[in-house]
């Protein structure tokens, strides 16, 4: 005799319907068809469970049984292995099939076949699966749709994103880009080690975060001490006072830079812990805060050269004109709807 055999490894059918397994019979597995549809109309079950119907319906004038069996959600557990066996046992005791038809959706529900052919019995497979012209469509829609509301909402960041990639090239040359690299790289780490998640997880608990933004003050304040005493110590002590002006000020650049940022970090993450404004308009503020550090620490390099002598002042002013530009320009762009919603 014929065996229909329709595997739910993951146990939808007794967690979503609520159902015990093994299920016997033609009409008891359309109920458990119907009341899993009902329960989640998506769940691609339902068509392996009616399409194990179909096939028992052309097998049995020649006799045939039909059955439902089901394993856990952890499809993978021990629990779950016990469970199938446990049923698959009753069902081969019950009624000795000599040929078996398992039916699957073609997930993981295929596996039981080589313990049913351990028992010296023929084993088909039959995949049931969605017709594919509606399914791509569908999962077509849903991706355009699930594409548009990411857009909708990133979009923004990313154009702004982009943006300060392109004007910090043009600014800083090379510097520029490594610069943009690394707020990408600290991103991905802060995304892959999990710090962002848990950081918003404890938000949204209420929980409460040590609030380090006078960490970075002190912090701050400690970089630019040994930032003062390291340009002392490595500047040459030149008879004239200009040039051993502008040296200090190159040297010194550096730790400044590095100092800024350190506060501008602390800053950033205590705003971002009593966030009370959108989380994209604060990250567009102090990426152009970071920008603002990086054009003060061009101003400061090319003023030092003016003041060594190295640069003349009509090339100086053309570099300050340009910063200014850019700074207004970026202002304008980026927060004028911001000062016109308020």
């Amino acid at each position: 005799m014929y065996l229909v055999l329709i595997v739910d490894l993951d146990d939808d059918v007794g967690r979503k319907a609520g159902l015990k397994t093994p299920i016997l019979g033609r009409e008891e597995c359309i109920k458990a068809a119907i009341k899993l549809g009902l329960s989640d109309p998506g769940d691609s079950d339902i068509n392996s469970i009616l399409g194990g119907v179909k096939l028992y319906d052309e097998l049995k004038k020649e006799g045939a049984e039909i059955a439902i069996v089901s394993g856990s959600k952890d499809v993978e557990s021990k629990e779950c292995a016990e469970k199938i066996k446990g049923q698959l046992d009753f069902l081969l005791n019950l009624y000795s099939p000599k040929f078996i038809y398992v039916v699957s959706d073609g997930k993981e529900d295929e596996l039981i076949i080589n313990y049913l052919k351990g028992h010296d019995i023929f084993v088909w497979k039959k995949r049931i699966v969605v017709k594919q012209s509606e399914t791509l469509e569908s999962t077509y829609y849903l991706l355009q749709e699930f594409i548009k509301k990411t857009m909708e909402e990133y979009i923004p960041l990313i154009l702004t994103f982009v943006g300060f990639s392109f004007l910090l090239y043009a600014i800083f040359a090379d510097m520029g880009w490594r610069l943009v690299i690394g707020i990408l790289g600290i991103y991905i780490l802060a995304e892959a080690s999990g710090v962002r998640k848990k950081l918003f997880n404890r938000l949204d608990e209420g929980s409460e975060l040590i609030n380090i933004e006078p960490i970075s003050y002190a912090a701050f304040i400690v970089v630019i001490l040994l930032g003062i005493l390291y340009s002392y110590s490595v500047t040459p002590k030149f008879d004239n006072l200009n040039l051993y002006i502008g040296e200090f000020i190159l040297n010194f650049l550096d730790p400044l830079t590095l100092s800024l940022i350190i506060l501008l970090v602390g800053r950033f993450i205590s705003r971002v812990i009593n966030l009370e404004e959108n989380i994209f308009s604060l990250i567009k503020r102090y990426i152009f805060y970071l920008i603002c550090i990086f054009i003060l620490r061009e101003f400061l390099a090319n003023g030092a050269k003016y003041i060594m002598g190295t640069l003349s002042f009509l090339n100086f002013s053309l570099y300050v004109i340009v910063y200014l530009i850019v700074i207004i320009i970026l202002t304008v762009i980026l927060f004028s709807k911001e000062s016109g919603k308020k």
